[in-house]
């Protein structure tokens, strides 16, 4: 089991049992009065939960309880959490946590309760100058997306359509990158902010379980469309 990267070997642990579950999905339907049928809004789907236990092993009750400390150090933000025998990568923050003694002095549980989601690894779809792009979303979740755009010469104007509304750049130079990052809310050019030459009415987002169908108003850039698959 890592933590943002760390081992917890490191503390002389190891993960014992993990126990997952699903968020609470509450359809959003109201009955008007005198409608044939029910109208359906959107439903919204937080959080689930994960619960894991974790062995801690030592030279006595203080050694213990400082390797427990240093380990709940690493969770004091939202984490990513990679679980011995899960594929993926959990995206959770600590709602509560719990220790309990054995009965040898050189030995603790404790135990973690996270809310959060699980990610995939990242998917990458590359297009050389394309025009039209087609995918499915992977996933039972929305997720953001990213979009890297290098132009292959100085573009006055680029649209990319199939989010929702129209993205379109403006002021394109040869073989600077633009990055139109769903994840972090921002819009790139060789690493500096081009929100201002970025005209959009949100960031590109992906439907889950959903075919995509991406067009681009011509052939004068090559695209990457990147995105961690999300599940609930």
């Amino acid at each position: 089991m890592k933590i943002n990267g760390v081992d917890i070997r490191k503390y002389n642990a190891v993960q014992m049992t993990v126990d997952f579950q699903s968020p609470k999905i509450e359809v959003n339907t109201e009955w008007v009065e005198n409608a044939p049928i029910p109208q359906e809004f959107p439903t919204n789907i937080q959080y689930g939960t994960m619960t894991v236990t974790v062995l801690f092993r030592g030279r006595g009750r203080n050694d213990i309880q400082r390797k427990m400390s240093s380990f709940l150090s690493l969770m004091t933000k939202v984490c990513e959490i990679e679980l011995d025998g899960y594929k993926g990568t959990y995206m959770g923050s600590m709602e509560t946590d719990s220790q309990e003694k054995t009965i040898v002095a050189d030995r603790y549980i404790l135990k973690l309760q996270f809310r959060g989601y699980m990610t995939d690894d990242e998917i990458v779809n590359v297009y050389k100058g394309p025009t039209e792009a087609a995918f499915e979303t992977v996933g039972t979740r929305d997720t953001p997306c990213i979009i890297e755009v290098v132009p292959l010469k100085n573009t006055e104007k680029y649209v990319i359509s199939g989010f929702g509304s129209d993205i379109i750049l403006n002021n394109l130079k040869a073989d600077a990158k633009i990055v139109i990052d769903g994840e972090l809310g921002t819009v790139t050019e060789l690493g500096r902010n081009k929100f201002s030459e970025c005209d959009m009415w949100e960031f590109p987002v992906l439907k889950k379980e959903r075919a995509n169908r991406i067009y681009f108003s011509s052939a004068d850039c090559d695209v990457v469309i990147r995105y961690k698959p999300m599940y609930l």
